[in-house]
């Protein structure tokens, strides 16, 4: 099987995670109550196997269509006939696609679809429509199921990722060897004999067209955002970056400058809002800085290091976002070797983006390291979780609004002067 890498924000702060955790309700706090409970045993799901978890693999996801419909997809644990041009190093399985009504609990349309693979299968696009991947071809769906053509890859795809508002597609691919690979550089060496470099292409989702295209020596993980993407450059002194906006056509953006002694990465939140970490004193912890286009910081959080694997989920409107990340039992480095009992729990806490305020953490079970076992709505006032044989799904208050940008200052004098406290 062709190594496929699902990419999304959960590669960006890989072995971070929020303070706001260690703060979470005591297990006799049960916490805000679910509005509806959606068994899913009935539906044929059940718990994978700790072969995904270690390894990552995709074994299911939910997400809102609209705000009282829901698309849950899961592993189905049935046989399987080995079918004609079947590839050496296939793993197929099936996929079973359900379309849940959340105010009577009904199955709306059910579908199983085979894959041939165990890497991600399932992006939203916004609208109600979802990427579907089998293997380098891929489709659109909607709550109907049909699978419509959208895209054939001739080269092995490594990697998809959407833009916030569904409006740009990254789309990376397995560069065949007889194509001229990407010459060395004074950061990065020479690529071995016998690599095959990654082709990079940015493409408008509605049209399919292409609009920007790189090769690199492996496949990354750019922050795509309205018509370009976010990068931070070196100012090689007093540890300071340069956060900017680079947009396909035009001339960069620049945002704000950061403090940190790694290179801070860059989540886009929504079309309007960044999140960008940063390494700040000697403790390990992160400071991470919500950053609007206009380059103004909106809030700002400590995460620790006692959280490995983040994964995100974002409302349509950008008014919230979920990030869930998995529990330890020790200290693990980001170079550690993870094993089954190192992993404690899955937590996941639902955030207002403008403001950064903590609206609620709640536990998923059984535990899945991809993530896509949360979602939020599209308006961001339903919070929907895979726990304990149900699909749980809470009501939200509306998302506060942002705070007074007068009163906001930049992350790099925030930064210091928290590193200043703590001295």
């Amino acid at each position: 099987m062709a190594k496929f890498m699902g990419i999304g924000v959960a590669a960006l702060v890989c072995a971070q995670a929020f303070h706001g955790f260690a703060a979470a309700p005591a297990k006799t706090d049960p916490g805000p109550q679910p509005t509806v409970r959606l068994a899913v045993e009935p539906l044929g799901y059940a718990p994978p196997s700790t072969f995904y978890l270690i390894y990552r693999l995709s074994s299911g996801s939910l997400n809102f269509i609209d705000s009282d419909h829901l698309l849950f997809t899961f592993h189905l644990n049935t046989l399987m006939r080995r079918l004609p041009g079947d590839t050496d190093g296939d793993e197929d399985q099936t996929i079973r696609a359900v379309v849940l009504q959340i105010s009577t609990g009904k199955v709306v349309t059910q579908v199983d679809w085979r894959m041939h693979d165990r890497g991600q299968y399932l992006w939203p696009m916004g609208g109600g429509r979802f990427l579907i991947r089998q293997r380098d071809t891929l489709y659109t769906t909607d709550r109907t199921l049909a699978l419509k053509p959208y895209l054939r890859l001739t080269d092995p795809i490594e990697a998809l990722k959407f833009s916030p508002d569904g409006k740009l597609l990254l789309v990376e691919v397995k560069q065949p060897l007889s194509e001229r690979r990407p010459g060395p550089t004074a950061a990065d060496p020479v690529p071995e004999i016998g690599t095959r470099p990654t082709r990079i292409y940015l493409v408008r989702a509605a049209t399919q067209k292409v609009i920007a295209t790189s090769v690199t020596h492996e496949p990354i993980d750019m922050p795509i955002v309205d018509n370009g993407y976010m990068e931070a450059l070196s100012a090689r002194q007093n540890n300071q970056w340069l956060i900017q906006y680079v947009p396909v056509e035009g001339t960069p953006k620049q945002l704000t400058n950061v403090p940190s002694t790694c290179q801070p990465t860059q989540t886009p939140l929504s079309v309007d809002v960044t999140l960008v970490s940063g390494c700040v004193g000697t403790t390990g912890d992160h400071v991470v800085s919500a950053v609007s286009m206009e380059g103004k910081l909106l809030w700002q959080q400590t995460w620790s290091s006692h959280y490995i694997w983040p994964t995100f989920a974002m409302a349509e409107n950008g008014s919230r976002f979920a990030y869930g990340s998995l529990l330890t039992t020790h200290d693990i480095g980001t170079l550690d070797p993870v094993n089954e009992s190192d992993i404690a729990s899955q937590m996941v806490g639902v955030f207002d983006t403008a403001t950064g305020q903590l609206k609620m953490v709640k536990k998923a079970n059984p535990i899945l390291s991809a993530g896509q076992n949360f979602a939020l709505s599209p308006d961001g006032n339903r919070f929907a979780i895979l726990n304990e044989g149900s699909i749980e799904v809470y009501d939200l208050p509306p998302a506060a609004a942002a705070v007074n940008p007068s009163s906001v200052v930049s992350p790099s004098s925030v930064a210091q002067k928290s590193v200043a406290q703590k001295k």
